[in-house]
């Protein structure tokens, strides 16, 4: 099997502040911690509190951020790197503001996910890998391949109880693969194939029995975590359009905390999904831009990024 470790590139930075400070392009990512807000642009990593919409630089890498993970407490990990050159990922200590970075590819990391047990990440990568990396990151260790998309791999989540890392990618297909606490594969590869169109995003149920999928078919599915299917809310986002003129809605974002289940599309439509049949709920928002990623905080506030970072009302 090919390497995965490309190169041993050192990145390095360090935070700073400025009232100008606002994200360039979508919001591809939020996390909370506590009162603050973590959320990654073209911009790089920015932070605000919840009382306030003033943001402050964490990280300005050298390469496009794509999307950040809490880390514990007191880090942050991120990814993203060049298209087409390079996949980075990075962990950046929030009490100093200081951040390393490393090269691991030679095309984009998508999306990255750190395991309950805080011993694991793991990276969806450009190339269709699915890599689950020990940490602290060490570039000395080849990253273990946990499964292998045939198109870009775009998201992913680790279960709650850290047994099952599932990911989504743009040919159409959720792999769910059983992890050792040691990191290695505790079974077979689940795959997932009811979705016509590229897996954007996931998100698992809080208790783990169920997951959800967003796709660029306007579709967002719901499973059992053994795999059964339970339910399809379809056509979200154009509802409202004739039959005929339907062109899909890409669905960009999910969330879920505790009995609520959100999703955010392309056409900047935000729905709250019901969790008892196959309905749901349109939800106003201040914006009109697409939304490109949701989160909750620890209040149960909902976080939106559209090309700007909005607290739902």
């Amino acid at each position: 099997m090919r390497a995965i470790l490309i190169s041993l590139l050192l990145l390095a930075g360090s935070a700073s502040a400025d009232d100008g400070i606002r994200h360039i392009g979508p919001v591809t990512a939020i996390v909370a911690n506590g009162s603050d807000i973590y959320s990654c642009s073209q911009a790089g990593v920015l932070k605000c509190a919840d009382s306030t919409s003033q943001l402050t630089e964490i990280a300005v890498p050298s390469f496009r951020v794509t999307a950040i993970a809490m880390l514990g407490d007191q880090q942050l990990a991120m990814c993203g790197g060049l298209p087409g050159e390079s996949g980075s990922i990075g962990v950046i200590e929030l009490a100093s503001g200081k951040w390393t970075a490393h090269e691991f590819t030679k095309d984009l990391i998508y999306a990255v996910a750190i395991a309950p047990s805080h011993e694991f990440l793991a990276a969806a990568c450009a190339d269709g890998n699915v890599l689950l990396f020990r940490l602290p990151l060490n570039t000395a260790t080849l990253p273990v391949v946990i499964h292998k998309h045939t198109a870009a791999a775009r998201s992913l989540a680790f279960s709650p109880d850290g047994k099952f890392l599932l990911s989504g990618g743009l040919d159409g297909v959720m792999l769910m693969t059983p992890v050792e606490k040691s990191g290695s594969r505790a079974g077979e590869t689940r795959s997932l194939q009811e979705h016509t169109s590229g897996i954007e995003c996931l998100a698992f149920s809080p208790d783990g029995k169920q997951f959800a999928s967003g796709a660029r078919d306007s579709k967002v599915r719901l499973h059992a975590i053994d795999g059964r299917f339970i339910r399809t809310y379809a056509g979200i986002g154009i509802e409202d359009e004739p039959a005929a003129e339907r062109l899909a809605t890409r669905i960009w974002a999910v969330a879920w905390r505790k009995d609520t289940l959100v999703a955010g599309t392309s056409e900047g439509t935000l729905y709250r999904l019901s969790l008892e049949d196959d309905t749901w709920l349109p939800l106003q928002r201040a914006g009109k831009d697409s939304i490109y990623s949701l989160a909750f905080s620890d209040d149960e506030s909902l976080w939106i990024g559209s090309d700007f970072i909005e607290l739902a009302r």
